[in-house]
């Protein structure tokens, strides 16, 4: 009778160590590579420091009265759909006897504008009346502006200075945007304006008006004294706590799925 050949326990154990250590090492993998799904979802999701135009003011189409230009933002190409406020320094509805409509200035127009650039905000007669453009953006979403830009002509009784400003309550108070910014008289050529804003000066800011105020006219007649044209707001489109929340919880959930997953998977393989 053939004897059977007898192993040392050690050598029939260590297969099983093995195949164990091999298992503890794919769980750990797949852990880690988890995580890394979490990390680049996170980097997906940050804040790009590319500018994007958020809203654009050509002054083309319909009126928007009793004004005789449009106020209404262009969308395409900026994405903001709102409306200027036109005010002067008390607070009043801007005189609408003191504005016309004037042929536009080839000057910052913005990159795939679809409009011909026919039309221009004009303002005369506004010696001693202050000029205030509001520009309220929405609460959908969360803007970090980083400039204001625009086109204008001036002869030399019109607005001569320029202060951007922006309020946090919907424009009820404004807080200035650093300093006032000279506008020399142009005469008709036409000139651009471009004013940076720093880096997080708006954000997180659901109740968003940025306000361009005008002053130091002069002009008590009617002559053609200053045009104002392609206003642009460019800055960062953040995007909201809750998407990124939301969108990191659904990851994490996921690979706590994967994870209880593989943990079964790997309960059956040692039975």
């Amino acid at each position: 009778m053939r004897k059977l050949k007898k192993f040392p326990s050690h050598t029939l154990a260590a297969p099983v160590e093995s195949r164990q250590r091999r298992m503890r090492s794919r769980t750990f993998r797949s852990l880690l590579i988890a995580v890394a799904g979490v990390l680049l979802l996170m980097a997906a999701l940050a804040p790009r420091a590319n500018a994007a135009l958020i809203a654009y003011f050509n002054f083309e189409g319909p009126p928007t009265a009793p004004y005789p230009v449009n106020l209404m933002s262009q969308v395409p190409p900026g994405f903001a759909t709102t409306t200027l406020i036109l005010t002067d320094e008390n607070g009043n509805p801007y005189p609408v006897g003191n504005t016309f409509a004037r042929a536009g200035i080839p000057m910052n127009v913005a990159a795939g504008d679809p409009d011909a650039n026919l039309t221009a905000l004009h303002t005369h007669h506004n010696g001693g009346e202050d000029l205030n453009v509001d520009i309220p953006l929405p609460s959908a979403g969360v803007f970090d502006v980083t400039s204001v830009s625009f086109a204008y002509a001036a002869n030399g009784n019109g607005y001569e200075f320029v202060q951007l400003k922006f309020s946090t309550d919907g424009g009820l108070t404004f807080t200035n945007i650093g300093g006032i910014v000279a506008l020399p008289a142009t005469g008709a050529t036409g000139a651009t304006i471009n004013i940076s804003v720093p880096l997080g000066t708006t954000i997180n800011v659901n109740n968003l008006v940025l306000r361009l105020s005008f002053t130091g006219a002069q002009s008590n007649g009617n002559d053609d004294m200053f045009d104002l044209d392609n206003i642009q707001v460019n800055g960062i489109i953040v995007p909201e706590p809750a998407t990124v929340a939301g969108g990191l919880l659904g990851v994490l959930g996921l690979c706590w799925y994967q994870r209880r997953r593989l943990i079964r998977s790997l309960r059956l393989r040692r039975t």
